[in-house]
């Protein structure tokens, strides 16, 4: 594990093409609407007069696209979302668009503009996409790659991960092998291309602007003072957990250890973030529930109505430090549904009352964890809080489990947003990886990624881990956990949202 070579987070070529051309598509479908709807004398009048109702239309629209995960690179199983998220974002986005301009007379568009408007970016949204995607063809924005690797089974791990993401930036060339593994065991998809020996004159041959490492921890100490050159030429040099961290945006824990999470600790800027987070917890919880305040009331006379019980469900889970804390939330289920002791939230739960159904599909039993947030107890995002019981369990046989308690735990998270419900423990250390990206990369960008992506995770409804829209757990993680006997159980009230 090479781990001084991680480059951190950065933005990529793609994401500047897509976001710039998306601000562009938006700006041009409304003036194109409004000169064709009025006429040029007549729109060029109706542009002075409204230019805050056309900005704030463009702006809706800006932050609906990147909450829908318009700039999310699809998985090879979820391709379609590149082609069919244009169609549902952009409904959504003029449905709101039209919901806030017609509740507000100050703020007017008319109606023959807002539609033509919203039909335009529709199809220049998709067409762009497919522009992009041809230009992907052409390699525009790839970058040219090898391999460095001494066993084929590392190699075959590390290509499998840029395969399983289509829209990585990377074209592998080829395969550059070191050790005494003989280059005839290589029988892959890529072709060898040399030895160590071949390295530096087919760098530039090839005009290689990544190394991928993919060798072990021993091997790549050995080779740091062979590569420290290239890193000044200007190569980038990447081992399988950088690459993991930039293509599925997760930390495999299969590849890491103490070595890897203490540098990464001491890359990160927590106490200053703390600070931002802290302040914005307590605007944000408070505006929140001021406006929740009526949803909850009437949440509350609905459960009390539908199931004999408390409104609100108390729950202890384990928070900054593992220091325990109660939990608040609308109750969702019956007042028994723990009556054989504690399990997990199955994706068709009996215990779940038909309200209840409904309070976690739109995410309204969270509500009352505002409370938490006020409190200083959770945080708006960050790893999801975990009861007792589980934790013990979980950390017994998931490494490094308990790093999740180095952070406070949120409302809502990156593991929430990337991954459905948590029914096994394969599920949950699946989770932890996610866990482990967002305490290495924590900040207030991230953190505003996260809230936005948690209305889109809103509006499609919940996820479950059995529902075939995820990816499955690796092998390797598999390997992690195998032979470890794990009980059968899980979430119960409290579940991992």
């Amino acid at each position: 594990m090479v781990v001084i070579f991680h480059r951190g987070v950065q933005v990529s070529s793609r994401h500047l093409f897509l976001t710039i051309g998306d601000w562009l598509v938006i700006i041009l479908a409304q003036l194109a609407a409004v000169f064709l709807r009025l006429g040029f004398a007549d729109g060029g009048t109706y542009m002075v007069e409204n230019w805050g109702s056309l900005v704030s239309s463009a702006l809706i629209y800006g932050l609906v696209f990147y909450a829908g995960g318009m700039y999310e690179p699809p998985t090879r199983s979820r391709r379609f979302d590149f082609d069919f998220l244009p169609l549902i974002v952009t409904g959504i986005a003029a449905g709101i668009t039209g919901l806030v301009l017609y509740t507000r007379p100050q703020m007017v568009l008319g109606r023959g503009i807002w539609a033509l408007s919203s039909v335009l970016i529709l199809i220049l949204t998709y067409l762009l996409r497919r522009v992009f995607l041809a230009l992907m063809r052409r390699g525009i924005f790839l970058k040219q790659a090898l391999v460095l690797c001494d066993h084929p089974d590392r190699a075959a791990e590390l290509l499998q991960l840029v395969e399983d993401q289509p829209f990585s930036f990377y074209r592998v060339a080829g395969l550059v092998v070191c050790g005494t593994t003989p280059a005839s065991a290589y029988t892959g998809k890529m072709p060898v291309l040399g030895t160590l020996d071949d390295l530096d004159r087919l760098v530039a041959e090839r005009e290689i602007a990544v190394l991928l490492l993919s060798v072990s921890v021993m091997r790549s100490r050995e080779l740091l003072a062979r590569l420290r050159p290239l890193r000044y030429m200007g190569v980038e040099i990447m081992d399988y957990v950088s690459l993991s961290e930039e293509l599925a945006q997760e930390i495999p824990l299969a590849h890491i250890n103490d070595e890897w999470l203490m540098t990464a600790a001491l890359n990160s800027s927590v106490i200053q973030i703390r600070k931002v987070k802290r302040a914005t917890d307590i605007v944000v919880s408070v505006f929140g529930l001021l406006l929740g305040l009526p949803l909850i009331v009437l949440a509350g006379i609905l459960i009390k109505l539908t199931s004999p019980g408390a409104v609100v469900y108390r729950q202890t889970r384990l928070g900054l430090g593992g220091k325990p804390y109660v939990l608040y939330k609308l109750r969702t289920m019956r007042m028994d549904a723990e009556a054989q002791g504690a399990v997990w939230a199955g994706q068709r739960d009996t215990r779940v009352t038909k309200v209840g159904y409904y309070l976690r599909k739109w995410r309204i039993d969270e509500i009352p964890q505002l409370f938490n947030i006020l409190k200083g107890e959770m945080s708006l995002v960050g790893p999801r809080p975990e009861r007792p019981e589980f934790t013990e369990k979980l950390a017994r046989f998931i490494p490094f489990y308990d790093e999740r308690h180095l952070v406070q735990p949120g409302l809502t998270g990156w593991a929430q947003v990337r991954f459905p419900y948590a029914a096994s423990f394969e599920a949950a250390a699946r989770k932890l990886q996610f866990d482990l990206y967002y305490i290495k990369n924590m900040g207030f960008l991230l953190d505003v990624s996260i809230l936005l992506r948690t209305f889109k995770t809103i509006l499609v409804g919940l996820r479950h881990e059995g529902d075939g829209s995820f990816l499955p757990v690796d092998d390797k993680l598999e390997d992690l956990l195998a032979g470890t006997n794990l009980p059968e159980g899980g979430e119960s009230e409290g579940e991992q949202t």
